[in-house]
């Protein structure tokens, strides 16, 4: 078991919460006594551990990440969500390693939504750090396709402003299973298991894994509260863990979950007795909706030639909007070759017979090919309900909308390219409650304003004491690609903010 007092706890060991620990026990002292801190980072699923060797991995990680297709690796995803993954490092092993780091718009969306001053040039250093961390980069040009190069050509004569996909990988092998929720055997994919899990533990941080923190005991005071520690349980057995600061890094639904099972959130909530209230906690839910609009062509000829898995191409943004609501982000990928199974589905693969083994032999996947549209700044917004049920809500008609317009300009770009076939996504006439999403932010985010949001600009919550959120949750809209980077970026950021005000002498 482990120990029982920590200066700080940080519940939730994803995609900040390494970070979160290595930058505090790095740069941070106990402000009384000027001595290292004793930080605590706590995790519900397990630790693979070893040293990281990009490119070759770590013999555990080697045996335990596979890359088969036995669904081994959806073990550690929670509902099959690749950014609710219980493990150490959480979403960051099971995402695409496709790297959006905040483009300007969303800047000044995240100014604009709650008044925050996490403005380009106040973050800069956090988004360098992160760049040279992940070893974000540009996708060499030896390994592109020639359908991406067609796709970009193509574009860029129709008026379009592709740009080459970056990626975030180190003595990448370019198999191809990042674009699946396998995680990396070879460490090559940049994680926080591989750049900050081993700096929280050279600076004495201890990471306590296969443990679920059932909620936070606070103690109410007035109308505020203050948090004083952890209930734990770990292998059926309950215990607590008292600390002076406590930082949440759960996710977008991990985060509020935690704290309205600890009294902490909205009056309506059925869960249990609410301490402290605070109704922006779980609401305002931001993301990118699956809302269909994808469309998929078919080539005469090869567009790739197999030696390389699905590792990304290009994409484009379309605005007609001049503050960025609606925003289109088209990504494009031809000629990759992909899983089995995954050739098997593609849409141009015949159903079954002869037909269909004549197109796996063949590879006929390398002549196919998508411009994918996604609505990356919606209309709607999720938010949990008082039973906990998560729901999409709004005006969804500039969404709507979106969609249509984006599957059009996909439909021209593909003609123009020479595509035998192509065939678009069915686009809904409306979003329905239980319309699904990815990239997902906001259910406890940061403001200046109390009554419409749950943590300050400096990450530290408006109504309990000793309380932090600083994760995805925190982020106030959904950036304009996949916010892994950008989100881990908002944490060191964060985490600078935290050592200036609480852990300085």
């Amino acid at each position: 078991m482990p120990e029982t007092k920590y200066d700080v706890a940080i519940v939730g060991a994803g995609f900040s919460g390494p970070i979160m620990a290595a930058k505090i026990a790095e740069k941070g002292v106990n402000p009384r006594n000027g001595e290292r801190l004793k930080v605590a980072l706590i995790e519900a699923g397990p630790y693979f551990k070893g040293a990281p060797r990009p490119g070759y991995g770590s013999p555990l990680r080697r045996q335990m990440f596979t890359n088969l297709e036995d669904g081994y690796a959806g073990t550690y995803l929670w509902n099959n969500d690749r950014s609710l993954a219980k493990i150490v490092g959480g979403s960051s092993l099971h995402w695409g390693a496709q790297a959006f780091l905040p483009f300007p718009a969303d800047y000044l969306h995240w100014q604009r939504e709650t008044g925050l001053d996490w403005t380009e040039d106040n973050l800069r250093s956090a988004v360098a750090e992160i760049r040279r961390e992940f070893n974000i980069h540009k996708y060499p040009d030896e390994i592109d396709t020639r359908g991406n190069q067609l796709f970009y050509d193509v574009a860029k004569k129709m008026g379009h402003d592709p740009k080459r996909q970056e990626g975030a990988r180190r003595n990448c092998i370019y198999c191809g299973f990042c674009n699946s929720p396998m995680m990396c055997k070879y460490d090559s994919r940049a994680s926080t298991m591989v750049t900050y899990i081993p700096v929280a533990e050279k600076n004495g941080v201890d990471i306590i894994p296969d443990t679920y923190v059932e909620k936070i005991w606070i103690e109410a005071q007035g109308e505020r509260g203050i948090a004083r520690s952890l209930h734990c349980i770990t292998g059926g057995s309950r215990y607590e863990i008292e600390a002076d600061k406590i930082i949440v890094t759960g996710g977008y639904m991990g985060s509020p979950l935690l704290l309205l099972r600890s009294g902490y959130g909205p009056r309506e909530w059925r869960g249990n007795p609410i301490i402290v209230e605070n109704p922006n906690v779980g609401k305002h839910i931001d993301g990118h909706p699956r809302a269909g609009g994808g469309v998929s062509a078919l080539f005469d000829e090869p567009m790739g030639d197999g030696e390389f898995g699905n590792i990304g191409g290009y994409f484009m943004i379309h605005d007609d909007r001049a503050d960025g609501e609606g925003r289109l982000l088209f990504r494009a990928g031809f000629g990759s070759s992909r899983l089995p199974s995954q050739s098997a589905l593609n849409a141009f693969a015949p159903l079954y017979g002869r037909e269909h083994k004549k197109f796996m032999r063949e590879k006929g996947v390398l002549r196919t090919g998508s411009l994918s549209p996604s609505v990356s700044k919606p209309s709607g917004r999720w938010t949990i309900d008082p039973d906990g049920k998560l729901l999409y809500g709004g005006d969804h008609s500039l969404t709507l909308r979106r969609i249509k317009e984006g599957a059009q300009m996909a439909r021209e770009v593909l003609e123009q390219m020479g595509a035998s076939q192509i065939r678009s996504a069915p686009i809904p006439s409306n979003l329905s409650p239980r319309t699904g999403g990815s990239h997902r932010v906001g259910s406890c985010r940061a403001g200046v304003d109390p009554k419409t949001s749950v943590v300050n600009p400096y990450f530290e919550s408006h109504d309990v004491d000793n309380l932090f959120v600083c994760d995805g949750s925190a982020i106030p809209r959904v950036t304009t690609g996949n916010t892994g980077t950008p989100q881990a970026s908002i944490t060191v950021f964060a985490a600078s903010r935290i050592i200036e005000r609480h852990f300085k002498r």
